[in-house]
């Protein structure tokens, strides 16, 4: 998986697979990006401080990157 570069936000997906090799949930499952020198994983839950940061982000016209 590539890291988020520009934009600073890259979406994730769940990785898991079935028996076909086709992912179980083909979603976005949530963002990650690099906060205090390290990589952060946010899920997507309006809950999250970090989730709400990030739709902070998006309001202001940016855009994620896509997930691989």
């Amino acid at each position: 998986m590539a890291f988020p570069t520009n934009p600073i936000y890259k979406f994730i997906k769940d990785p898991t697979t079935l028996s076909d090799g086709t992912l179980k949930n083909p979603n976005n499952i949530g963002v990650i990006t690099y906060k205090n020198s390290k990589l952060l994983s946010i899920p997507i839950n309006e809950a999250n401080t970090d989730y709400q940061e990030y739709l902070l982000w998006v309001a202001d016209g940016n855009t994620a990157e896509a997930a691989d």
